[in-house]
């Protein structure tokens, strides 16, 4: 679930100290933790009244307080929060009382590891269940509005099922001359079609049934009411589902009414005004259809996620009023090979394609009618005012299956089969695999070594992103950032290659490596005339292990450059943990002239404590989690103001990670942050290369 999002923890403990040994090993799994310590009922009670929580980690009891009661006032408190027990000794008498108790998991509590595991297990059954609720929620209420929409329409509606009426509206029962549904529900829809029509309409309907594009379709006929009278209708038919069951949506008009230009309002507000493509919401809604039909029949689909390369970059260089055209003119292209597809323009620079597949022989070819695609989108020019230009797409493929969950769901795998094509250079098709790690995970072994043969074998590299000042004078600040790709060039995760370097003893080889190309990158800028600054983030050994500081020195007196081009990043987490530790090795970079900075801040139990310790900290990197909804969220809000003022208090400047808007961006100016990180300002640059002028 929340591998993500923000995790509120509470944990119950016999000391705080204690409690950070269990945070710590979730912190490690990078879990985003917001986290609580409590050792009696009234921390706890406090606690649930304060806010809603997503787990809670227990030891069986605390002094005279007693896990059965934090089970108890979990219940009291209407709260859905999973409580994960870790024991001292198991046996089959006691694992069978806690459970009975209301306890979601009990594990010891030398449980070599397996902890992070069991909390992501649990996590996501609690994310299902609240995904379901939310649905259930969600459907009662679109229920409720459709039925308040149904009853209220001008248009006479009904539902088939089978052949027979399930419900008409009273704009129907009018039009039928009948009084009530009681009087209409059970009979055919064919009793309401002339004899001399009903033929035309059973050739209708069957041909209507086994659409594969479930299209809307319409039907002029003769109606017949109930006193035999005849008049002139047009018959609508859509796939809809009502009070649960799928059926056939019948919406009926007199002639008399100006259908055609209804109908061309209803066909605008399905396109798109630049390319005349279906839009995002239409697409949305064909594909919960194809979903749906896939859950009832196994009937497939093929889903194409179509992204112009480096469009932003087209956009930048002809402006809006350019980029209109260009992407107005792939759309035909895409149009002319779409195969009747649905085509839709569901981004600025991105198009979807969806194509019914009842025998799956249309993903068969789903390569070569993507390969079509790439080939003909590159062997186009779009002619401008004063300059030509020519695009390339990449694109994802994935099947539209019943196993999956919602139209995002499908959507998302497409994106990550785009995204992967981009990666590989672009003007190229892939369909979706699932994650390597999913299907044939790469052993320990394997990957420590990858990592041993690395830098041999040029397989690592920096990217740079750019810390922006929202006060005062820009400066020249990035955070490094280390990558690395295997022998075919597919890039490692870096969460798996941070954790094996950790668990294999490579993590002091991969410090220094990012170390003296940092230096190297530093000195380059500099007889360009940058005074550029960076930040480095070290490994969790970096602290305990003598040789890094000497290599620090060593390297900075070798290049001649000022220490306070470096900026070393150490985890809170990490800090707490080796608290003596930290503040010796802090102390030591001050020495050489280098400045340090606390990530991650303000996860741990005693965050003011920590920084308090750490007097020589320069700066505090507030962490990624409070950024997350930041404009909306006004507890996160409040706890930046706090951050903000604590370190100002003790003389540090902070910077807000992980900003992904115009809004959060604002929040935090308002709320003095002195600098912003994130997406929103620049992604990480293979090169360091943003202009820290441009406001």
């Amino acid at each position: 679930m929340m591998q993500n999002d923000i995790i509120r923890l509470i944990v119950v403990e016999e000391s705080a100290n204690d409690a950070e040994v269990i945070l710590n090993s979730l912190r490690k799994a990078r879990y985003p933790i917001r986290p609580r310590y409590v050792e009696d009922d009234e921390d706890l009670q406090e606690a649930l009244t304060e806010h809603e929580w997503d787990l809670i980690i227990s030891v069986p009891q605390v002094g005279d307080f007693t896990v059965a009661q934090v089970c108890d006032m979990v219940s009291s408190s209407k709260q859905d929060i999973p409580i994960i027990v870790l024991a001292p000794k198991l046996d089959g008498k006691s694992i069978a009382g806690l459970l009975n108790a209301g306890v979601a998991q009990v594990i010891p509590n030398d449980s070599g590891g397996c902890l992070p595991y069991v909390v992501g297990r649990e996590l996501e059954n609690l994310a299902e269940r609240r995904r379901r609720k939310h649905l259930e929620q969600l459907y009662k209420e679109t229920q409720k509005h459709n039925k308040m929409l149904l009853e209220s329409s001008r248009d006479a509606i009904a539902y088939v099922h089978d052949g027979m009426h399930i419900h008409a509206n009273p704009r129907y029962l009018k039009m039928f001359d009948y009084k009530s549904m009681d009087d209409l529900e059970g009979l055919p829809v064919m009793d309401l079609v002339a004899v001399n029509d009903q033929a035309k309409f059973r050739k209708e309907m069957r041909e209507f049934m086994i659409d594969e594009r479930n299209d809307e379709r319409q039907i002029v006929l003769e109606g017949l009411k109930s006193n035999k009278k005849r008049f002139k209708i047009t018959m609508e038919l859509s796939q809809a589902i009502y009070d649960s069951e799928r059926c056939i949506q019948v919406i009926i008009r007199d002639q008399s009414q100006s259908q055609e230009l209804e109908r061309k309002l209803k066909d605008i507000a399905r396109r798109d005004p630049l390319t005349g493509l279906f839009n995002r919401q239409h697409f949305l809604e064909l594909l919960e259809k194809a979903l749906a039909k896939a859950m009832e029949t196994h009937a497939r689909g093929v889903l194409f996620y179509i992204a112009l390369d480096n469009f932003s970059s087209i956009r930048e260089e002809v402006g809006v009023a350019g980029a209109d055209p260009v992407i107005k003119n792939i759309g035909k292209v895409i149009n002319g090979l779409s195969g009747g597809g649905a085509l839709a323009r569901f981004g600025e620079g991105t198009f979807t394609l969806l194509i019914a597949d009842k025998d799956g022989k249309k993903y068969a070819g789903a390569g070569i009618i993507a390969n079509k695609i790439c080939k003909a989108v590159e062997a186009n020019v779009t002619e401008l005012s004063e300059q030509s230009v020519v695009v390339t797409c990449s694109i994802g493929i994935t099947q539209v299956l019943s196993a999956a969950a919602s139209p995002q769901d499908v959507l998302g795998d497409a994106h990550k089969a785009c995204k992967l094509a981009m990666e590989q250079g672009g003007n190229r098709s892939e369909i979706y695999k699932p994650r390597q790690s999913e299907e044939a995970p790469i052993g320990i072994y394997d990957l420590k070594r990858l990592i041993e043969t690395a830098i041999e074998e040029n397989r690592l590299s920096l990217r740079y992103q750019p810390i922006d000042s929202l006060h005062g004078e820009s400066q020249e600040l990035y955070e490094v950032f280390l990558r690395m790709v295997d022998s075919d060039g597919q890039n490692v995760p870096t969460g798996d290659l941070f954790n094996v370097a950790e668990n294999t003893n490579l993590s002091i080889m991969l410090d220094k490596w990012v170390l003296e190309q940092s230096i190297k990158a530093l000195v380059e800028q500099e007889k360009k005339g940058h005074k550029i600054h960076l930040f480095i983030k070290l490994s969790d050994q970096a602290i305990k292990d003598e040789t890094i500081l000497l290599y620090i020195r060593k390297k900075l007196r070798a290049s001649q450059l000022p220490g306070a081009r470096l900026i070393i990043e150490i985890s809170e987490s990490v800090a707490i943990g080796q608290i003596r530790l930290a503040k010796a090795f802090i102390s030591q970079l001050k020495t050489f002239g280098c400045k340090s900075a606390l990530e991650h801040f303000g996860t741990g139990l005693s965050s003011e404590t920590t920084l308090k310790h750490l007097r020589d900290v320069n700066y505090v990197k507030i962490d990624s989690s409070y950024s997350k909804g930041l404009s909306t969220n006004t507890e996160n809000q409040e706890a930046v103001q706090q951050i903000v003022k604590m370190a100002h208090d003790l003389g540090k400047e902070t910077i807000a990670e992980a900003v992904e808007d115009a809004n959060s961006l604002t929040v935090l100016w308002s709320s003095e942050v002195d600098f912003a990180q994130g997406h929103y300002i620049s992604e990480p640059l293979e090169e360091l290369e943003y202009d820290f002028s441009d406001e």
